[in-house]
């Protein structure tokens, strides 16, 4: 028995209970046992990765009642793994849930929920929390040992009839002035070595600002000079100013300007204007803090800005070609939600990846861009060498209500050797709800039934779930028969299905 997808699928309906049925009391008595029963055996862990709940380490089928409440909830409380060990107290669980299901604060919410825990008293239940990063703010001593000033260079006198360029300014001088002192100097600047010359101050003074932590100078000092630079028209001081900003689009520097998105909102339309110049550079900087972002808000925030930027989809496309795992089923992940139809071929090649979370990543994205050629890849998913990405794959097309969508989950089911698999395409057809599929349910929930060899009550108790999830008028005529089954579990199941279509 895979004890660790059983409890994940438990305790996700636990609290799915408790967020949606406050009152269903013998229900969640009902999970909360099962629950007792599973820990009884087997230590498990849950953990929330990329919008991913795994128990194990292995993916839990989204499609599965309470999932996405799960992981919603750990993000809001900033909880990255929960770890339940053997013996678990009902009380302790239902004192877990009860955490998760209440509303997190605004801030200190891993602060919160470990004290939460703390209080609660469970020696068998431990938490991973998400720790806000903590900013090091460097003394001036400190930066003076590590910036070592620019030593004055003579300059030889200059032409009686031309100005003396301007001269260098000592490392440890440029950091006492003030991003406005250097565009006034820029302003005045009468040739192209002198522009140069305050623009080197310029990006001096953004390093430094970069390394105290002063994040809003950074942004005053590049959204200045890209302003200044658009304004230009072809010419020397126009590649001064370009070889500046190359020089400021370094992942470190783009990073604060990335961050201050959240941290400081009324800045966004300028770090936009930013990100959006610097390009790929920019894009990089901010899909790096998406994939960090602690709660869905901040996603979304973040999210939203990356589709204004051109340079997103390209960047994302990139990065799909990546050695490390991780980094290319995160932008399979964006590409997707970003409706991303240019990456089309690029995410139908994915799914050959060595990594089976890639191929994951891959399907999901495929079945948003929602094209004949996305569809048709995203369906022979149901056919992969990882019971993980076929269950993943039956989870992802059940958002395609349509009559082939029911037909391709129907073939898959009657090959289907993986017990995990099976109820997740069980469950994929009644969020499908088509006639046919519906009729399928209604024979695999039956107790003579011919769909399985061996038909064992899980199967039959997910498949009358599933037709609790259809709500259609077949499926309650079924269930109305189901509620005399001689199964108890079968019945029970059954009865509370119909008690909540009324």
């Amino acid at each position: 028995m895979d004890y660790s997808a059983t409890f994940a699928r438990h305790f996700a309906r636990l609290l799915w209970l408790l967020l949606n049925e406050s009152g269903s009391v013998d229900e969640q008595k009902a999970a909360l046992r099962a629950l007792v029963t599973v820990t009884k055996n087997a230590t498990v862990t849950m953990s929330a990765a990329d919008w991913q709940l795994l128990a194990d380490g292995a993916p839990v089928p989204q499609a599965l009642t309470g999932v996405q409440e799960v992981l919603s909830r750990m993000n809001a409380h900033a909880v990255r793994e929960i770890r339940v060990g053997t013996g678990s107290k009902p009380a302790d669980l239902l004192g877990l849930s009860r955490i998760l299901a209440a509303d997190a604060p605004a801030t200190g919410a891993a602060s919160h929920v470990r004290g939460k825990l703390m209080a609660l008293g469970a020696e068998t239940i431990s938490i991973e929390t998400i720790e806000p990063p903590a900013e090091r703010v460097i003394s001036f001593s400190e930066q003076e040992t590590e910036l070592k000033p620019i030593a004055d260079t003579p300059v030889a006198a200059p032409v009686a009839s031309e100005p003396a360029p301007r001269a260098k300014t000592p490392a440890h001088e440029v950091m006492k002035q003030s991003p406005q002192e250097l565009f006034a100097a820029l302003r005045t600047a009468e040739n192209v070595d002198d522009a140069t010359v305050v623009l080197d101050d310029l990006v001096l003074l953004a390093e430094h600002s970069m390394r105290v932590g002063k994040g809003p100078l950074v942004l005053e000092i590049l959204r200045g000079i890209v302003t200044r630079e658009n304004g230009l028209a072809e010419g020397e001081i126009k590649r001064a100013y370009v070889m500046a900003l190359r020089r400021l689009s370094k992942p470190a520097l783009l990073r604060v300007i990335a961050t201050l998105i959240l941290r400081k909102p009324e800045l966004q339309k300028e770090c936009v204007e930013v990100l959006d110049r610097t390009g790929e550079d920019g894009a990089d900087a901010l899909i790096e803090q998406i994939n960090h972002a602690q709660t869905a808000s901040d996603r979304q925030t973040l999210f939203d800005v990356l589709g204004r930027l051109p340079s997103g989809v390209p960047a994302l496309t990139r990065m799909l070609g990546d050695s490390r795992w991780f980094v290319a089923r995160n932008a399979a992940d964006l590409l997707g939600e970003m409706n991303a139809l240019d990456a089309e071929s690029q995410l139908i090649a994915l799914l050959r990846h060595t990594d089976d979370r890639v191929r994951r990543s891959a399907t999901n994205a495929l079945l948003k861009l929602g094209t004949p050629e996305a569809l048709k890849a995203t369906y022979s998913a149901l056919g992969d060498s990882s019971p993980q990405v076929r269950m993943h794959a039956a989870a992802a097309i059940s958002a395609k209500k349509d009559s082939k969508t029911a037909a391709t989950l129907i073939r898959a089911i009657d090959g289907e050797q993986d017990g995990d698999v099976q109820m997740a395409m069980i469950a994929a057809l009644g969020k499908i709800a088509t006639p046919d599929a519906v009729q399928r349910l209604v024979r695999i929930a039956e107790p003579d039934g011919r769909v399985f060899k061996k038909k064992t009550t899980n199967v039959r108790v997910a498949a009358v779930q599933a037709l609790g999830e259809a709500r259609t008028p077949a499926a309650f005529a079924a269930l109305k028969e189901l509620v005399a089954d001689k199964d108890r579990e079968v019945r029970e199941t059954a009865s509370r299905a119909l008690a909540h279509a009324t």
